[in-house]
């Protein structure tokens, strides 16, 4: 891919697109293995086009093992940022329940920040998909895990980054798509949307620089 923009279109051009997508949006259904699989097969879409074969993988669970490690990093992540929230939400409410006016508006105010903070922490995070992916491929979970060094890949290059962070928002905009119709509908647009993403951090990883590239681990 030439553009950042062909990462949308990529894989429409597989021939047989629409039978992976719609298996490997069946496997969806499986609870946690279903997420496993998509991840894996969304970096073995990865592999491919590095490997200049811009196909997509076919569906089954032999991808489960590929995309451990990316979901842990952003299990990981997604709990620390419940825990955030819980913690100023709790407090926000336990202060809110006093019966001082101060503490009260205090409470208040809590758990308006919470939601702040879990709001622009996600936006964040999604935003700095394409760097986390990269880094996780190269550095493993604690690769990953290293927020200042993913911080730092994303400062070296911050046009490249940001476009592929506002490109990731639409990947997953794609992947939410079938959510207008029906719940079982997301299924099958998911999975789509995980193939643009690989598009667009082969993108990224290629056009970011060795500057935004991080350490790899021996």
């Amino acid at each position: 891919m030439n553009e950042l923009s062909d990462s949308i279109a990529w894989p429409s051009r597989d021939p047989q697109w629409v039978g992976k997508v719609v298996l490997t949006g069946l496997i969806l259904f499986i609870p946690v293995v279903g997420q496993l699989v998509l991840v894996g097969w969304m970096l073995a879409a990865l592999d491919n086009l590095r490997a200049g074969d811009p196909v997509l993988p076919p569906a089954g669970f032999s991808y489960m093992g590929r995309g451990v490690n990316l979901f842990l990093v952003y299990l990981i992540y997604g709990v620390a940022l419940l825990v955030a929230f819980g913690v100023l939400d709790g407090a926000g409410i336990a202060l809110s329940l006093s019966s001082t006016s101060a503490s009260s508006l205090l409470g208040v105010a809590l758990i308006l920040l919470g939601y702040a903070v879990l709001l622009v922490a996600a936006l964040g995070l999604s935003l700095m998909t394409p760097a986390v992916v990269v880094a996780t491929e190269r550095g493993g979970i604690g690769g990953g895990l290293n927020l200042p060094d993913v911080i730092r890949m994303v400062a070296a290059d911050v046009e490249e980054a940001l476009r592929a962070g506002l490109f990731t928002l639409v990947a997953l905009l794609i992947g939410s798509v079938g959510a207008v119709a029906c719940i079982i509908g997301q299924n099958f647009t998911t999975p789509y949307g995980y193939a643009v993403l690989a598009g667009i951090v082969h993108y990224y990883e290629r056009n970011a620089g060795p500057r935004a590239a991080p350490t790899p681990v021996a």
